[in-house]
C-alpha cells in the first residue's frame, strides 16, 4: 500500500483550512450580528438586565430576557431571530414562518411576556410604568400585520428614544424601583 502523492495531501490540507476558515468566518458574522442587536437595544435604556430571573409572588421564578431602564419607565424584552414572513396574532396559540428554506410554528410569546410584565409589576411596585415587546430582528417580516406589542429592531428607537448613559444620567425617578428589581434578580445559568 502506497501513499497518495502529495498533491493529494495538499488538496485536503487545503479543504480541510477552507471549512475551517468558513466555520470561523461564519461565527464572527454572527457574532457581530448579535452584538449589533444588543447595541441596538442598549442605546434606549439608561441601564439593562439580561438574562435574569425574577421572582414571581408565587415562590417561582420566570425568566426574563431583557429588562430596561428606559425614559419611559421599564421596558421587557422577548427578542426573536427568525428568517422569513411571520403570521402573527394576538389569539393565535402558534405563530408560524414561511422562511426561505422551510415552514415552521412556535409558540405564541405574548402569553410568556405578559407573565413576565407581571413579574416585573409586582417588584415595581407601582412606582414605575412597566412596558413589554416581542422585538423581532429586521430577518422577519409581517406582511398580514402583528399584535401591537410586537415590534421589529427598526422601530425600537422609534417607539423608545435613545438616551445618553453617562454616568449620573439614570432616570433618577425610577431609580428605587430599578434597584429593587436589580437586588431581587438572578443570574439565569441556562441562559446564554
Amino acid at each position: 500500500m502506497s501513499l497518495p502523492p502529495l498533491w493529494v495531501w495538499a488538496l485536503m490540507a487545503t479543504a480541510v483550512a477552507a471549512a475551517l476558515g468558513f466555520y470561523w468566518w461564519r461565527r464572527l458574522r454572527l457574532a457581530r450580528a448579535r452584538r449589533a442587536i444588543e447595541n441596538v437595544i442598549a442605546s434606549v435604556a439608561y441601564d439593562m438586565l439580561r438574562h435574569v430571573l425574577l421572582p414571581t409572588g408565587s415562590g417561582e421564578q420566570i425568566h426574563v430576557n431583557y429588562l430596561l431602564l428606559t425614559q419611559k419607565g421599564l421596558l421587557v424584552v422577548d427578542l426573536i431571530d427568525v428568517h422569513g414572513v411571520v403570521f402573527a396574532g394576538e389569539k393565535m396559540a402558534q405563530w408560524s414562518v414561511l422562511g426561505p428554506r422551510k415552514h415552521f410554528m412556535f409558540a405564541n410569546p405574548l402569553p410568556v411576556l405578559y407573565d413576565r410584565l407581571a413579574a416585573v409589576r409586582l417588584l415595581a411596585l407601582d412606582e414605575v410604568p412597566v412596558e413589554g415587546r416581542v422585538l423581532f430582528t429586521m430577518r422577519g417580516e409581517f406582511p398580514k400585520g402583528r399584535p401591537e406589542a410586537v415590534i421589529r429592531l427598526d422601530e425600537l428607537q422609534d417607539a423608545f428614544p435613545q438616551v445618553e448613559t453617562s454616568p449620573g444620567n439614570v432616570a433618577v425617578a425610577f431609580a428605587p424601583a430599578w434597584e429593587r428589581i436589580k437586588a431581587a434578580a438572578q443570574p439565569n445559568p441556562l441562559a446564554g
